[in-house]
């Protein structure tokens, strides 16, 4: 029969494993996430270095407006880029820290169905010898009984 003391360690363990798991999911996010900023980082100082070399070769007025409507185009773009990257990651690292809850809670699911299912069968055996010790004393106290009956109809015949 498993005792309390370890179905509690394996609990715990199991809890710690999850947390554990979770914890490094969001760690790989935050390091996807950071690794996405320093892409965009990265970005925007060469475009900013060839915004200021195209800016140099500026001759007129109207390539300057040409040039800015094209740069602040490109600098919308970058931003939704980020905040679109943003989003999939908390996205993606709530989706990871949902499946481990899942497989944690199936987990705790099933050891609670082994729990139960080895109670009802040590209940059922302890049921079981209890009956028949039960069965066995009755049948022992009967005996003497039923002898002493049959000496005392001796006696009297």
């Amino acid at each position: 029969m498993i005792q309390p003391q370890t179905q509690f360690l394996d609990l715990y363990r199991a809890g710690m494993r999850t947390a554990s798991d979770i914890a490094k999911a969001s760690l790989e996010s935050a390091e996807k996430l950071q690794n996405r900023q320093l892409q965009m980082v990265r970005g925007a100082l060469e475009e900013n270095s060839r915004s200021a070399a195209e800016l140099a070769q500026v001759k007129s007025l109207d390539e300057l407006m040409a040039l800015q409507t094209r740069l602040a185009g490109s600098q919308i773009e970058r931003w939704m880029d980020f905040w679109s990257g943003m989003w999939r990651a908390a996205g993606d690292n709530q989706s990871a820290m949902i499946g481990q809850l899942q497989s944690q809670a199936d987990q705790l699911r099933e050891r609670f169905r082994e729990t139960y299912d080895l109670t009802a069968r040590t209940t059922e055996s302890v049921a079981r010898l209890a009956a028949s010790q039960a069965h066995n004393v009755g049948s022992g106290a009967r005996e003497p009984a039923h002898q002493g009956r049959q000496a005392a109809e001796r006696k009297s015949a």
